[in-house]
């Protein structure tokens, strides 16, 4: 499948089960079923897909993909706001990364897994946290930035990774487990690519941002040049929380 056109979806490409979901996947084994929720390009699904073949392996998204030459992963289309069009106790394990922090709702969706998984099923969840960022240099415009983001993810719940462990236990999850991830850019290659990225991310959704008000055109363009300038600083830095949790279906 192709990946070009958004900036997020050529990004969400770049991530493997290896960096992703290594907490998770030690407790997969082969034969076992497993469902990916919103698998995206499906990059992470192939990686776990290898871990439990022949078992089968299922990608939910609203826009499920595959890698080139990737067939061995059944893809469902649908939105996991509407619940989960499988049957009750499907799955003997189901992973999902940064899907939680882009919905109103995330304990809803949590008792939807809950349904789905099989009695000593495995589930884990890893995702964002907005609250953790460490940023080097900064200027009020990169920090202007982030408050436009973070008022452009109203509705959603771009705070949850701190959540995620108290979500699962309010699901019904037991053994519940959580751990964080510090993702680090402090290479000349790795703050280019971060700030070019967040800098797209900006001008992606400069027509948004004015609709909402929530910043006007030159506004927007002033951030998205500084993100440009920040990503040539030759002593940048940037920190970020990523949260995993882990949890299982109590035994029937």
């Amino acid at each position: 499948m192709t990946t070009t056109g958004d900036p997020r979806r050529v990004n969400y490409a770049k991530r493997t089960a290896e960096t992703q979901a290594a907490f998770f996947t030690r407790h997969l084994r082969p034969g076992i079923s497993l469902l990916d929720l919103g698998c995206g390009p499906g990059s992470i699904t192939v990686g776990l897909a290898e871990r439990v073949h022949p078992g089968p392996t299922t990608g939910f998204d609203l826009h499920p993909g595959l890698p080139e030459g990737a067939d061995s992963v059944t893809l469902v289309e649908g939105d996991v706001t509407k619940g989960l069009p499988f049957e009750d106790g499907s799955f003997d394990a189901i992973f999902s990364s940064a899907m939680l922090q882009h919905l109103p709702d995330p304990l809803a969706v949590m008792k939807e897994v809950r349904r789905v998984a099989r009695p000593g099923a495995v589930v884990g969840f890893v995702d964002a946290d907005w609250d953790g960022q460490l940023l080097y240099p900064t200027n009020p415009l990169l920090e202007a930035s982030s408050e436009v983001m973070r008022r452009l993810r109203a509705g959603t719940s771009p705070f949850v990774g701190k959540q995620l462990r108290s979500l699962l236990v309010e699901a019904g999850f037991v053994g519940c487990e959580s751990y964080a991830r510090v993702v680090h850019h402090g290479t000349p290659e790795e703050v280019a690519g971060v700030g070019t990225f967040t800098a797209s991310l900006m001008s992606g959704q400069r027509e948004k941002i004015i609709e909402q008000n929530i910043a006007t055109g030159a506004e927007v363009d002033e951030m998205d040049h500084a993100w440009q300038t920040w990503s040539q600083e030759p002593g940048g830095f940037l920190a970020r929380f990523w949260i995993e949790a882990v949890g299982w279906a109590p035994e029937a």
